[in-house]
């Protein structure tokens, strides 16, 4: 028993540090955006967790029991904003592909952008939903592009509101971004050519593919 108790405080000690240091939540950045599917891929991990930590089971003897395993879990979310982890309920997110802490579950703050709240807090236990930073003036102010759908392959294969654009021409239609600038501001240009900020919401063309 004393072993088991010197094991399960370093453990606590660890986690804990973590989850104070992220107030029991932790923002999902973009990996990318999968060029043919559109499917997104999200990285809602507490910064700074180790890469394995232990966990305490009962076996089927009743025998308490400590592991090593990896501190990032997978989940999918599907088009109803339920998460599954290999079956198992993962929290409710929009569509896509996430990684997270263990001890924690997926879900989203108050203007739909995907978060991870610890176990036993947010609205998934009848707590707050954490309450999203409005957007600037500049961006509510911004003017609104066109939908666009690229599909590379030889070429980038767009088309502007159903309307197929030959590559040398979407600069007509849409404004030229700089991918440091986009990446510096959380954003992701991962989906060539287009360039999209935190919120997933289209800015422009990758400078790099039109010179």
């Amino acid at each position: 028993m004393k072993r088991l108790t010197l094991v399960l405080f370093p453990f606590l000690m660890i986690l804990g540090s973590a989850v104070h240091a992220q107030d029991d939540v932790a923002a999902c950045s973009l990996i990318r955006i999968d060029q043919y599917y559109g499917l997104k891929e999200w990285d809602c991990r507490v910064p700074n967790t180790p890469v394995r930590i232990s966990n305490i089971y009962t076996d089927k003897e009743g025998q308490k029991r400590v592991e090593s395993i990896s501190s990032q879990q997978n989940a999918m979310c599907d088009d109803q904003g339920v998460c599954s982890n290999s079956g198992n309920f993962a929290g409710n997110a929009p569509a896509g592909s996430y990684h997270y802490t263990f001890g924690w579950y997926l879900g989203t703050d108050t203007q739909g952008n995907p978060v991870s709240y610890k176990s036993g807090t947010g609205p998934g236990f009848g707590g707050k939903q954490f309450a999203a930073a409005e957007d600037s003036k500049d961006t509510r102010s911004s003017k609104t592009l066109p939908d666009v759908v690229c599909m590379p392959t030889a070429s980038f294969n767009c088309s502007i509101n159903e309307k197929e654009i030959d590559d040398e021409d979407l600069p007509k239609y849409l404004p030229i971004v700089e991918e440091r600038d986009i990446e510096k501001a959380g954003g992701s240009c991962q989906s060539i050519p287009l360039c999209y900020d935190k919120r997933m919401k289209l800015l422009g063309l990758n400078k790099k593919y039109f010179k």
